[in-house]
């Protein structure tokens, strides 16, 4: 019984982990990030650099992003998803 028990203990540890690790946002790797394609704020369409402080950036699911100030990071974060399409979409006019 004293078994079992350390042989689920040790199981259900190795699932959270694998969980936690799997469900990040950010889609922490060692692979390096996509480069930024645009010379634009990804969120309010400015041109980066126009202000005096250098643009914030982070990665999204292995793609840097690169926004006027920190403060616009909200706007990003409420819906990733329109914002990630807005990049692929500027990126295949960029190729064209």
């Amino acid at each position: 019984m004293k078994n079992m028990k350390f042989i689920l203990a040790v199981v259900l540890t190795a699932t959270l982990c694998a969980f936690s690790f799997a469900s990040r946002a950010d889609d922490s790797t060692n692979a390096p990030a996509k480069t930024y394609p645009l010379k634009t704020c990804l969120v309010c369409g400015m041109e980066l650099g126009m202000m005096d402080s250098k643009p914030y950036m982070f990665v999204y699911k292995g793609q840097e992003i690169k926004l006027c100030d920190k403060s616009e990071k909200a706007d990003f974060d409420k819906n990733p998803d329109k914002y990630m399409k807005k990049l692929a979409d500027a990126e295949a006019k960029l190729k064209k």
